[in-house]
């Protein structure tokens, strides 16, 4: 077969593709969690090899027992089965998928054996069930599974193959879901069918309560099958997160088995009741895992928003503020502009802006070089921050030498205070100036103009313009101010 260009680069990108991290399923087993799983099998086993020499008392029949604990197993199972799926969602994989399914198996599996267990909804069991349904959908509720997890650990680090409907559930998650959720039912209840009409088919696994030799035959042959099940994950190494805690969840299965079905004498023993409560544990060792993964996950999506969140309003400060003298930029000056001249005309309110210039800055460049120039522009910079005594004043660098001061609340003649203000402290600085026309040390001009309506942006920057450009015809280091004509 001759591979095409478009065949080589689908089985690169394939070969190129890694799962997801932080989940689960893909995450490896670190430590923590392998200890964490080791703590868990210890206090089961010790807890078994407490039950076992008791396996056989009998106990009191509590009619209320079964019910809450298949309620109780079903939502765990659908939960997990629920959290599974999600997980196949991201990372589609024909494992995680089966093992999903197996979950669900076991949930749809319980529930009919609620359904069929004698004494419970019906003296028999419900749609005609006989005196052995139960114990076979118990037997093929504790087979399904299993092979379900040899089935993962068989697929696990495998992908689709290309053939269409692979393809298909691989491109398409919900697909895939839908399909495998409705296999699982079809399955469950077809087993349900044969359980109940063809009752007369099935072997005598209990006799009353009690477990036949026939039935022991069998379970030991689940118990078997569920321990090639612990040999097969165990095998598929390196292990993941998910696959340590798939472990424990066999080795308790294990003992539910042991206890509730083969040291025991039959229902409602001691070993029956631990073994199911074994069951339930089975049940939410997985689901809690899945659990603290999500809480994890929403804990790194938390801290990932707050560092996105800081990361955003450094990156907005860096958009609207200089470089260099760390104002306002000329972007950010134009729209808090546009801004204020809407706030003045919608409410009548006086705005003014002044436009200054460092008299003769390219001799003073060419003089004591950039560095220099750029160390004044600095501190020019400061002295008009240090101007600006409300918040809602607006000091920017408008460009190169040029700064630009928006006042709004204020008019014309406090304006033209401010600037000479400005004017003053520039001087103060004391930056030797040996090419300037005004004296001996930087100076700078400054026009101002008021808003009149209806004046816009342009024409109130080219009014403090032209007053600017007066100042320094009229041998700057000096303020112009006056009512600009529209």
């Amino acid at each position: 077969m001759v591979q095409t260009p478009a065949n080589n680069m689908m089985q690169t990108d394939c070969d190129s593709a890694k799962p997801p991290a932080g989940l689960l399923s893909t995450e490896p087993a670190g430590r923590r969690e392998i200890r964490h799983a080791a703590v868990s099998v210890v206090i089961s086993l010790l807890v078994f090899a407490a039950a076992l020499p008791y396996a056989r008392t009998q106990l009191v029949q509590i009619p209320a027992f079964i019910p809450i604990y298949v309620s109780v197993l079903v939502v765990c199972d659908l939960i997990t089965a629920v959290l599974l799926f999600g997980q196949f969602s991201v990372v589609r994989t024909p494992a995680l998928l089966l093992l999903a399914s197996g979950y669900l198996f076991t949930a749809f599996a319980t529930v009919e054996y609620l359904s069929i267990f004698p004494g419970l909804l019906s003296a028999t069991g419900l749609f005609g069930a006989g005196p052995q349904t139960s114990s076979a959908m118990y037997m093929f509720w504790h087979t399904g599974f299993p092979l379900a997890v040899i089935g993962y650990a068989l697929l696990k680090g495998k992908a689709f193959k290309p053939c269409w409907p692979q393809r298909l559930m691989r491109d398409r998650p919900p697909i895939a879901i839908a399909v495998a959720a409705l296999g699982v039912l079809a399955l469950v209840a077809g087993f349900g069918i044969f359980a109940t009409q063809g009752h007369a088919y099935i072997p005598t696994f209990l006799n009353g309560n009690r477990t036949t030799d026939i039935g022991r035959m069998f379970l030991f042959g689940v118990w078997a099958l569920s321990l090639l099940a612990l040999v097969a994950v165990w095998k598929t190494k390196p292990h993941t997160v998910l696959d340590v805690w798939l472990l424990v969840v066999m080795c308790v299965w294990l003992f539910d088995i042991a206890l509730a079905a083969l040291f025991n004498t039959g229902r409602y023993d001691l070993g029956w009741y631990v073994g199911r409560i074994y069951g339930l544990l089975a049940a939410s060792f997985l689901l809690i895992g899945l659990l603290v993964e999500d809480i994890k996950q929403y804990q790194r999506l938390f801290q990932l928003s707050v560092k996105l969140g800081e990361a955003n309003k450094v990156l907005a400060n860096l958009a609207r503020h200089d470089g260099l003298t760390g104002l306002a930029n000329r972007r950010y000056f134009d729209e808090y502009l546009a801004e204020q001249i809407a706030i003045a005309n919608r409410f009548h309110r006086p705005l003014a802006l002044i436009l200054c210039d460092v008299d003769h800055f390219k001799g003073f460049n060419d003089h004591y070089g950039h560095q220099a120039g750029d160390a004044c522009l600095k501190h020019i910079a400061r002295v008009l921050k240090s101007c600006s005594q409300r918040p809602a004043d607006l000091v920017a660098r408008y460009g190169g030498e040029e700064f630009a001061f928006i006042l709004p609340d204020t008019g014309l003649q406090a304006a033209a205070h401010m600037a000479k203000e400005i004017l003053s402290e520039v001087s103060r600085l004391g930056i030797a100036h040996a090419h300037s026309s005004t004296g001996s040390c930087v100076s700078v001009s400054c026009g101002v103009s008021e808003l009149v309506p209806p004046m816009k942006a342009p024409q109130l920057i080219a009014a403090a313009d032209e007053l600017l450009y007066q100042a320094k015809g009229l041998g700057r280091n000096q303020v112009v101010s006056a009512w600009a004509n529209i």
